[in-house]
C-alpha cells in the first residue's frame, strides 16, 4: 500500500472510506432508478401476488375478483424440475480434464481433483439446494451472484494433563496429590470450501461494466453483508496471529448502530418477505447483541491493482486495505472471488432481462381475463338489482339471496328491477387459451393448456412431440446458458480453492482411492503422486466440463440419442464397440431412468475373451518350449512332431506356430461374426416392428433402407462365420438370400 495515503479510522475524509462511500451511493442510485421497481415486481409475480401499484390494490376492486393465476410460478417450477433432471441424473457432478492429456502427472491430477470436487459437492457443500436456488434467482432477477471462498476456523481447547518427571512417574505436591498442568490445544472446526449466494439487493457493481464480464471489469465490487452485532464484536476481539493486532478495528457500539441505520431499509428485501416484517431490520430485540449490522465488503481497483477492505456501512473503516491477491492467492490475475451468471443472453446489458420480465404482460392479461370472467359468472348466479330510492325494502335480505327466502317490499314491480347479465361467451375462454399458448411459448413450458389449445396436433404422437420439442429446446437453451455463465466459472474457482487449500488427509485419500477404482489402475498407482508432492501435483491447469448437454431434460430422448450414437459407431466400425466405456454408459442410462448409479444392477466386467485367448496361446507356447528344452523323447504324437520340426529347422517350427495362431484367430473371428449376426437379427426385428407402426411414408422408406443394409451386412457376417470370403463365388449372393430368406419380404420389392 502506498505509504503517503494515510488511513485514519477517526478521520471521516479518509480517501479509502470516501472511495467506498462514493461507489456505494452512485451504484445504489443507479440501481434504484433503473432496476429496483422491476425487481420488486418480479418478486411479487414469482410469489403469485399482484405487484405494487396494481389496480387490484385500489378501493374500486375491493369487492371484485382479485385472483392471481400462478402461470409465472408454474413456469419457474417447470424450469427448476428441468435443471434438476439435467444436473442430478447421475452421481457425477462435473468432469475435470487435463490441458495436456499426454502428461501422466496431469491426468492423475485431473482424476484426483474430480473426486475431490465430487466429495466436497456431495458432503460439505449443499450443491443441490445451491444450484436450484441459483437457477431460481437467475430466472427471477435475470442474474445470480455467488461468492466462492475457503472457510477455516479453529478453536482452542484447554485440557488438564498430569505432570511427569524424567522417569515418567507422576509428580506429587506437598500433600501427595498429582500435579496437573493446563495444556491448550487447537481443534479445527471448519476447513472446507463454500459457495454463498448473494441476494441481488446486497451486491453493487459499476453499471458501465462490460456485459461479458461485469465483475471482472467493474472498478469496484461491494457486497453488503448482514451480520449479528455479537459476530461483529467477536471479529473485533479476535487477534490476527500474523500481526498481533485485532482482525477488525474496534468501534464503539453507538458507531456500529448508527452506521447500520443508514443502510438498513431495502424495498427489494421487504418485497421478498411479502410485505411482512423484515427479519433483518424490523425486529425489536431486547438483547442488543442480536441486532443486525450491515457490513460492506469493498473490492476497489486503484493504480491497476485490486484492494480489499471492510467498512461498517459507509461511515467507518473496519480493516486496513490490503491487496486482493493476499486475501485470495488462488485467483488468477484480474479475477475476483465472485461469479455473476444468468439464463438469458442480452448483448450490451449488465443486468439482462429475466424470464419473469419477459412474461409479465401475458401474466397480467391472463389475470384480467380470469377475474372478469369470474365477476361475470358471479353476476349470472347472483343478479344485480336496481332499487328505487326511499323504497321500503328489506335490503339485507335481498343481498343475502338465500334460497327459499323472502324479501319484504311495498311494490315488487316498481321498487326493484332485476338486471339480467348474459353468461360468459366462448370468446373469453378462447382468449384465455391463446394467452396460455403465448405464455408457454415464450417461457418454454409444455403444459396441458398448450395441448388443449392445439387439438389437431395432440391427436397424434408426432404432434405431441412437436409441441414438446420447442419447449424442451427453450429450457435447454436457458440451462446451457446458466451452465456456461455461472456453473463452470464457479466450479473452476472451486478447483483452484482445492488446489491451494486442501490439506485434509482423509479427503485426499478418499479421492485417490476413488480415482484408482474409476480408472482401474493397479493399487498404489496414484499413491506415488501424493505425499509431500501433493501440492505441486494438484496445481496443474485444468479444464472443467459440466455433465449436461442437449436433450438432458427428456430422459427418453437422452437414452435414445445415446443408443443412436452407439449404433452409429457400430455401423461405421464394429470394432469401436469394444472400446466403449461400459461403466459410463451404464451410469448415463440408469441415471436417465432416475438412479444416480447403476453399479448395483451390473456385475463386474469380465476380462475380454481376446485376453483369455492370448493367455492360452502364451501358456501353450511356454509348454512347448519347456518340452523342447527338456528333450523328452517319449511324448504324445504332437510333441514328437514338434521336436522333429525343431530338428529339421527353425523355419518350419516358426511356420507351424504361425499356422496355429492363424487357426485360433480365424476361430475367434468366426465366433465374433456369429455374435454380431445375432445382434443384427435383433436389430432387424426392431426395425420391422417400427416399419409396421410407422405411418409416415418417408420415414417408412428410410427404415426399409436401414433394414436392407442390415440384412446385407448380416449376410457378410454369416459368410465370415462359415469361413467363406465375401468375394467367393461359392458363398451366398445377396439376391439369392433376399429371395429365399425370411427377411426377403420387403414391401415394394420386386422378384
Amino acid at each position: 500500500m502506498n505509504e503517503d495515503v494515510p488511513i485514519n479510522l477517526d478521520e471521516e475524509r479518509s480517501p479509502w472510506l470516501k472511495l467506498a462511500r462514493d461507489a456505494y451511493e452512485s451504484s445504489t442510485s443507479y440501481l434504484d432508478a433503473n432496476y429496483r421497481r422491476q425487481w420488486d415486481r418480479n418478486i411479487s409475480l414469482f410469489q403469485s401476488k399482484h405487484p405494487s401499484g396494481s389496480k387490484y390494490h385500489g378501493s374500486q376492486y375491493q369487492h371484485r375478483s382479485r385472483l392471481f393465476r400462478p402461470k409465472t410460478r408454474s413456469s419457474i417450477r417447470t424450469n427448476e424440475a428441468a435443471v434438476t433432471a439435467a444436473f442430478f441424473a447421475t452421481e457425477d457432478v462435473v468432469s475435470v480434464y487435463p490441458q495436456n492429456d499426454s502428461d501422466e502427472e496431469q491426468r492423475a491430477s485431473a482424476s484426483i481433483l474430480k473426486h475431490l470436487l465430487q466429495y466436497r459437492l456431495t458432503k460439505t457443500i449443499p450443491w443441490f439446494q445451491t444450484l436450484v436456488a441459483a437457477y431460481q434467482e437467475a430466472l427471477v432477477f435475470g442474474t445470480v451472484v455467488s461468492h466462492q471462498y475457503w472457510e477455516y476456523k479453529e478453536e482452542k481447547i484447554k485440557t488438564r494433563e498430569t505432570v511427569l518427571d524424567e522417569a515418567g512417574n507422576p509428580v506429587l505436591d506437598e500433600e501427595g496429590n498429582e500435579l496437573e498442568d493446563v495444556v491448550e490445544e487447537k481443534r479445527i472446526v471448519k476447513d472446507c470450501p463454500y459457495i454463498r449466494l448473494i441476494a441481488a439487493e446486497n451486491f453493487r457493481i459499476d453499471p458501465a461494466a462490460d456485459w461479458l464480464d461485469p465483475i471482472g471489469t467493474s472498478p469496484f465490487v461491494i457486497e453488503i453483508i448482514p451480520m449479528y452485532l455479537q459476530d461483529v464484536m467477536e471479529r473485533m476481539r479476535n487477534i490476527d496471529p500474523k500481526t498481533g493486532e485485532p482482525k477488525w478495528k474496534r468501534l464503539k457500539l453507538g458507531e456500529l448502530l448508527e452506521s447500520s441505520k443508514r443502510t438498513e431499509f431495502d424495498s427489494t428485501r421487504q418485497t421478498r418477505q411479502g410485505k411482512r416484517q423484515d427479519p433483518l431490520t424490523d425486529r425489536q430485540e431486547s438483547i442488543s447483541e442480536y441486532q443486525t449490522i450491515f457490513v460492506h465488503k469493498n473490492i476497489v481497483r486503484k493504480n491497476g491493482e485490486d484492494w480489499i477492505y471492510y467498512t461498517a456501512g459507509t461511515q467507518h473503516l473496519l480493516t486496513d486495505p490490503k491487496p486482493l491477491r493476499e486475501a485470495y492467492p488462488h485467483l488468477r490475475e484480474g479475477e475476483r472471488p465472485y461469479v455473476m451468471g444468468g439464463t438469458v443472453i442480452e448483448a450490451h446489458r449488465t443486468y439482462p432481462t429475466s424470464l419473469i420480465e419477459l412474461t409479465q404482460d401475458l401474466q397480467t392479461a391472463a389475470n384480467d381475463i380470469a377475474n372478469q370472467r369470474t365477476d361475470n359468472v358471479q353476476l349470472v348466479l347472483n343478479k344485480r338489482y336496481h332499487i328505487r330510492r326511499s323504497a321500503n325494502i328489506d335490503i339485507h335480505a335481498l343481498k343475502r339471496s338465500v334460497p327459499g327466502g323472502s324479501v319484504m317490499m311495498d311494490d315488487p314491480h316498481s321498487d326493484v328491477a332485476v338486471i339480467a347479465t348474459p353468461d360468459v361467451t366462448a370468446s373469453a375462454y378462447e382468449e384465455q387459451d391463446r394467452l396460455n399458448v403465448d405464455f408457454d411459448d415464450i417461457a418454454g413450458n409444455f403444459s396441458q393448456g398448450s395441448v388443449q389449445s392445439n387439438r389437431m396436433m395432440n391427436e397424434t404422437v408426432g404432434g405431441m412431440e412437436m409441441l414438446s420439442s420447442n419447449a424442451n429446446s427453450m429450457i435447454e437453451y436457458m440451462i446451457r446458458t446458466f451452465a456456461e455463465t455461472w456453473i463452470e466459472p464457479v466450479i473452476m474457482q472451486l478447483i483452484r480453492l482445492e488446489q491451494y487449500y486442501e490439506t485434509d488427509e482423509v479427503v485426499l485419500q478418499v479421492a485417490t482411492n476413488r480415482a484408482e477404482q474409476e480408472n482401474k489402475e493397479e493399487p498404489g498407482f496414484y499413491q506415488r503422486f501424493t505425499g509431500p508432492e501433493t501440492d505441486n501435483l494438484l496445481r496443474h491447469e485444468m479444464t472443467v466440463g459440466v455433465n449436461v448437454g442437449t436433450g438432458a431434460t427428456d430422459p427418453v430422448k437422452k437414452i435414445e440419442r445415446l443408443l443412436l450414437g452407439i449404433r452409429t459407431m457400430g455401423e461405421i466400425n464394429p470394432d469401436l464397440i469394444n472400446f466403449l466405456n461400459q461403466g459410463e454408459i451404464t451410469k448415463e442410462v440408469f441415471g436417465a431412468l432416475g438412479y444416480k448409479d447403476g453399479k448395483r444392477f451390473v456385475a463386474e466386467e469380465e476380462q475380454p475373451r481376446i485376453d483369455m485367448l492370448v493367455g492360452q496361446i502364451e501358456e501353450l507356447s511356454g509348454a512347448v518350449q519347456q518340452l523342447m528344452d527338456q528333450g523328452a523323447a517319449k511324448q504324445i504324437d504332437a510333441e514328437a512332431r514338434v521336436l522333429s520340426a525343431q530338428i529339421k529347422g527353425q523355419s518350419e517350427v516358426q511356420a507351424a506356430k504361425e499356422k496355429a495362431m492363424g487357426d485360433i484367430t480365424s476361430t475367434q473371428i468366426s465366433t465374433d461374426a456369429r455374435e454380431r449376426g445375432d445382434i443384427m437379427k435383433q436389430q432387424v426385428g426392431i426395425i420391422e416392428a417400427r416399419i409396421k407402426a410407422e405411418k409416415n411414408d418417408i420415414a417408412r422408406g428410410e427404415l426399409i433402407l436401414q433394414k436392407e443394409a442390415l440384412v446385407h451386412k448380416m449376410l457378410l457376417e454369416e459368410d465370415a462365420a462359415i469361413g467363406v470370403a465375401p468375394g467367393n463365388d461359392e458363398g451366398k449372393q445377396m439376391s439369392d438370400v433376399l429371395m429365399n430368406d425370411k427377411y426377403g419380404n420387403i414391401p415394394g420389392a420386386e422378384g
